[in-house]
């Protein structure tokens, strides 16, 4: 199943369309979709296509595994390349008689074995590149090392006619995975596996949101977790305070002097290279507050990936993987309470958030907002130290909403706790107060006064 990437697709494909020299630069992280975008990019085309997929091994290792390729394609048995910087020029001097495509899947493995590697490519692109009618696509999964090689000062910077970073979808694109649920399972399913496509593809639509959870992350050695294992604790055999970070964030050690001193007492030494690793990873993410951008002591480190927040909260702390054998049992009794109490009203303000952008996106909100964010509110002398989750900013001031995930409706006393908690602050005025409600909103609520929105208005 292949859902969303629309102009992603359509920018490769016009591409191919082009005359000349044409570089596409695609990156992502793992099982984001990028070979299938680039297949379905594909499609269709004319030309003939050389793909590779690179491994993890050396880059001679490499070297001999892409040769066999490229005799095949060009019917040459007898070329022998003992550098890539020989392989790139042969493959781009073809290309100035025949015009072709050539794929190179994973080329971050390359990167991670002699990053000069780029500075090879990038040679052979200037030599050949007034000449060339090659149609190069470049993909990989290490987003830090990719981003690096399309960076001013690289080699490779300005090579590229195309670039594009593959995001993992948001909760609405999500659920296009498992459209006839309910919002709240689709809340919970997006809550669980987060917006990467190959995990929601995985989802059998057949069985309950809960049953999928159970059998595709909770259960001892689930796809999920030998997924995640490959992912994550590969590099956790390199860096093995990994997995601690990760356990710390979660746990709420959020600001780098509480992660920093934590490390410290552990005798760990400095987080700093393993912050910069999980965020190349794109599993964490800097965040700040919307009225405090240039303020690093407000800096805060938060999980970016729902599958990794929800197995390292849940699954990776088990000590006993017999009782994991029967999932429902340990759910039931190790994750459920908080999970309903605690991690699902968390992630209902995260998909606010993006249901919020999505709206502003489709202007369906005026005025239209520029800005989406917490906002922080602290004075020590008067001891009022106040957090808004999800704060806008837009041509008339500031809107701030408060999201509710609970079986009963916002009721006049919650608006009026609210509407408490954010005035007579010297500093901001709400112009205007925002409701988002699991379960509505009662009798005794004037909606008018207010903009307000319900689950179900996240998959209209």
């Amino acid at each position: 199943m292949f859902i969303g990437r629309e102009n992603e697709v359509k920018e490769i494909k016009e591409s191919l369309e082009s005359e000349g020299y044409q570089g596409i630069f695609i990156y992502g992280r793992r099982r984001i979709g990028k070979t299938e975008l680039i297949s379905q990019g594909l499609s269709n085309t004319k030309h003939r296509v050389l793909s590779f997929e690179f491994r993890k091994t050396t880059l001679q290792g490499n070297l001999n595994f892409f040769l066999p390729y490229v005799k095949e394609f060009f019917g040459d048995n007898y070329i022998s390349f003992n550098t890539f910087d020989s392989l790139f020029d042969y493959l781009f001097a073809k290309s100035v008689d025949e015009e072709y495509v050539l794929v190179l899947d994973e080329f971050s493995f390359l990167l991670n074995e002699d990053f000069a590697i780029e500075s090879s490519l990038a040679a052979a692109i200037d030599k050949y590149k007034s000449r060339s009618k090659i149609h190069l696509i470049i993909s990989g999964s290490y987003v830090g090392l990719m981003e690096k090689m399309i960076s001013k000062g690289s080699h490779s910077y300005g090579r590229f006619n195309h670039i594009i970073l593959l995001r993992p979808f948001d909760y609405y694109s999500s659920s296009l995975f498992y459209p006839n649920y309910s919002s709240e399972d689709k809340i919970m399913l997006y809550s669980v596996f987060g917006g990467i496509p190959y995990f929601n593809s995985l989802i059998d639509t057949n069985k309950s949101a809960l049953e999928n959870i159970y059998n595709l992350v909770v259960k001892a050695d689930s796809i999920c977790e030998h997924e995640i294992s490959e992912i994550v604790m590969a590099e956790t055999s390199k860096v093995p305070a990994l997995n601690d970070l990760l356990l710390m964030i979660i746990s709420g050690k959020q600001k780098y002097t509480d992660i920093f001193s934590a490390f410290e007492s552990q005798g760990k030494g400095r987080p700093d290279y393993l912050l910069d690793k999980l965020i190349d990873m794109d599993f964490v993410i800097k965040k700040q507050p919307i009225n405090e951008k240039d303020n690093k002591k407000k800096i805060r480190y938060s999980i970016n990936d729902n599958l990794i927040d929800f197995y390292y909260r849940y699954v990776f702390i088990s000590k006993n993987r017999e009782i994991r054998k029967n999932p429902e049992f340990y759910f039931n009794n190790f994750i459920k309470n908080d999970f309903f109490e605690q991690y699902l009203p968390h992630k209902f303000e995260e998909i606010s958030k993006e249901f919020l952008i999505r709206m502003n996106i489709e202007e369906k909100i005026s005025p239209a907002f520029f800005n989406i964010g917490e906002y922080f509110y602290d004075n020590q002398k008067e001891s009022i130290n106040r957090q808004f989750d999800i704060v806008t900013e837009d041509k008339k001031g500031f809107i701030s909403y408060e999201c509710k995930y609970k079986d009963t409706p916002i009721n006049n006393s919650d608006i009026n706790e609210e509407i408490c908690q954010t005035s007579n602050l010297p500093n901001i005025k709400f112009y205007k107060l925002g409701f988002i409600s699991k379960s509505g909103f009662a009798s005794d609520v004037d909606i008018s006064n207010y903009i307000t929105f319900k689950l179900d208005d996240f998959y209209k």
